[in-house]
């Protein structure tokens, strides 16, 4: 890699560097080499700091001159290739509207269904076709915040490693499983044979997570926005839960209401 510093960093956007970087925007390019960006001095930090497969640490002078040289003295002392690029430059490659002066080529974790039924929480969330990245970031942060074994992905549900997700997330991305399954129908049996209780939110639910017993092992079933679950989904599930509301409203984010059920089960098994 080119050597590089905050006084004399990349400035063309031809730069083959650069253009990768650039490539890492597209989901298929980053299922491709499997990686991912992270964007923040916070985040790049702590993924450093934590041995999470950083590959490439990229600054721009803004960070010197903000920070100075010490939020990269991690990345250094881990040997972490650091690359210096303009500011111009990290504006263009950044997917945000205020972009960050530090990010990060992060390897993407290889994990297995079965890492998620072995955990000790025997909490897991499986998300079905969701589409809003913003939303799928919060479910995995509030899932890592639970202590929840992770999450399942259907097909057809939006990329976990987009630039939006991955800020949602604010660095749970780096540490919870995220596992792509098959089609959610044979997934839910699966999770029946290991004896898992599935569970799905849904509006015309009959109970709801208050009245249920969420120490047992289970499953949250968590559907597309608007669309919800498929009734043969809903018809096949152990228990159709609903989130209480005043009569005023008809609905929740999806995001919102897996953080209601989630705490729920959390509250259960550290009291119940």
């Amino acid at each position: 890699m080119q050597r590089t510093s905050p006084h004399n960093p990349i400035t063309s956007n031809d730069n083959t560097v650069i253009k990768y970087l650039r490539s890492l925007s597209d989901p298929k390019h980053r299922k491709k080499e499997q990686v991912f960006l992270i964007e923040g001095v916070k985040m790049v930090e702590e993924a450093v700091r934590d041995k999470t497969g950083v590959k490439m640490v990229v600054a721009s002078p803004a960070l010197f001159r903000h920070h100075g040289m010490s939020a990269l003295k991690p990345a250094e002392a881990g040997s972490i290739d650091i690359l210096w690029i303009s500011d111009k430059l990290m504006d263009w490659v950044s997917d945000s509207k205020t972009p960050q002066p530090m990010i990060a080529v992060v390897r993407m974790k290889e994990h297995t269904a079965d890492e998620l039924f072995a955990h000790r929480s025997k909490l897991i969330v499986i998300v079905h076709q969701l589409q809003d990245p913003g939303n799928l970031g919060t479910i995995i942060r509030t899932a890592e915040a639970v202590g929840a074994a992770g999450i399942a992905l259907t097909p057809n549900t939006v990329d976990p490693f987009s630039a939006k997700a991955v800020r949602a997330s604010m660095g749970s991305i780096l540490r919870l499983p995220v596992v792509r399954v098959g089609e959610l129908e044979a997934f839910v049996k699966i999770c029946k044979k290991t004896v898992f209780q599935t569970v799905a939110t849904v509006v015309t639910g009959e109970k709801s997570p208050f009245d249920i017993d969420l120490t047992k092992p289970t499953v949250v079933i968590l559907g597309r926005e608007g669309a919800g679950l498929p009734q043969d989904i809903t018809a096949d599930v152990d228990l159709r839960v609903r989130i209480p509301m005043a009569e005023t409203i008809d609905s929740l984010n999806v995001a919102t209401s897996a953080a209601v059920v989630l705490y729920e089960a959390l509250r259960q098994r550290r009291h119940g």
